[in-house]
C-alpha cells in the first residue's frame, strides 16, 4: 500500500523498528524496480519513494536537473524525521541522485552509503555510451517538440522492448517477460517530456564523481555493478571506486545493468554484508 507524504508517494516494507534504508530508483524507473531485492532484506525496513516526475509521484520541481531532484528527496526523507540517519541506496541515474543527497545534506545518512550501477561520470564524446545517450536524447526531443508523433515515440513499446533486449542478461523466458512488462508499465507513469528530456540531458553532463570531494569527508562507499553492464561501464566504475578514497568495488559476474531483477540475491547480499559489518 502506498503512503503519501508531502506529495512524494512512497511504499514501505519489514519491520518498522529495523534500521531504515531508502532506495532510490533509475531514469524513467519507479519504485516498482525493486520488487525482486526487497524481500531479500528483511533486517531492514525499507522505504522507495517514487522521484518526484515518476511513478506516483507529481512532478513539483522547479528546476529540471539531479541536484533539484536531490534537494526535493532530501527534504522528504526530513519529512520522514527518522530518529537515526537512514541507510541509503540509489540504483543508476538513483546513484547519481544519491551522490548528490549526501553532498548536499550528509548529516541525514548513515555513513555507509551503496551505489549500484551508478552513473559514474559524464558521457564524452568518443565514450562508448555516446551513441545510446545521443539516440536517447533525440527520442525526448523529437517526444517534446513534434504534436501527436512525439509523445507515441517517447511511449512506444517497440523502443522500450529493443532498449530492454539490449541491457538485459537474463536467458529466463519468465524473468524477461516480467522485466519487459515493469519497463511497459514505466511508459504510463511519463508526466512530462520534456521533464524527462531536460533531466536527461543534466544526468549525461555529469557523474557521481563529481561529488567525490564531498562524500570523501564522511561517506564509506560500496559499488555494486556488474561486468556487462553496457549503460553504466565497468570502467567508469572503476574511476569512481578511485575517486572515492573510502569506498569498495564489488563486481557481479556475468550480469548488466539490471542486476538488482537479474541477480537479487547476490545484490542482497553484497548489500547485508556492508551494513552489517
Amino acid at each position: 500500500m502506498s503512503h503519501s507524504l508531502n506529495d512524494v508517494a512512497y511504499w514501505q516494507y519489514h519491520d518498522p523498528k529495523k534500521p531504515t534504508c531508502i532506495f532510490i530508483h533509475g531514469f524513467t524507473g519507479s519504485h516498482e524496480g525493486f520488487q525482486y531485492i526487497i524481500p531479500e532484506l528483511r533486517n531492514y525496513r525499507i522505504i522507495v519513494p517514487d522521484l518526484p516526475g515518476f511513478g506516483e509521484t507529481k512532478l513539483g520541481l522547479d528546476t529540471f536537473t539531479i541536484d533539484e531532484l536531490a534537494a526535493r528527496v532530501n527534504q522528504f526523507v526530513r519529512d520522514l524525521k527518522l530518529k537515526e540517519p537512514a541507510y541509503i541506496m540509489g540504483h543508476s541515474m538513483g546513484g547519481l541522485v544519491v551522490a548528490s543527497m549526501l553532498a548536499q545534506a550528509p548529516e541525514l545518512f548513515n555513513r555507509k552509503a551503496i551505489l549500484v550501477s551508478p552513473v559514474a561520470t559524464k558521457v564524452n564524446y568518443l565514450d562508448s555510451r555516446k551513441i545510446g545517450e545521443f539516440l536517447g536524447r533525440l527520442q525526448f526531443f523529437l517526444g517534446k517538440t513534434v504534436p501527436g508523433a512525439g509523445p507515441r515515440l517517447v511511449k512506444s513499446r517497440l523502443i522500450s522492448r529493443v532498449s530492454t533486449a539490449i541491457i538485459l542478461t537474463a536467458n529466463q523466458p519468465k524473468l524477461k517477460k516480467q522485466i519487459r512488462e515493469h519497463h511497459f508499465k514505466n511508459l504510463d507513469y511519463i508526466s512530462s517530456i520534456d521533464f524527462y528530456y531536460q533531466l536527461h540531458v543534466n544526468i549525461n553532463k555529469k557523474g557521481s564523481v563529481d561529488y567525490a570531494p564531498k562524500i570523501n569527508r564522511k561517506f564509506k562507499v560500496l559499488i555494486i555493478t556488474g561486468d556487462k553492464d553496457n549503460v553504466t561501464p565497468l570502467t567508469t566504475e572503476k574511476k569512481l571506486h578511485a575517486s572515492l578514497h573510502n569506498s569498495e568495488l564489488h563486481i557481479i559476474k556475468g550480469v548488466g545493468h539490471l542486476l538488482h531483477y537479474e541477480r537479487p540475491t547476490e545484490v542482497a547480499a553484497a548489500v547485508d554484508a556492508f551494513w552489517s559489518k
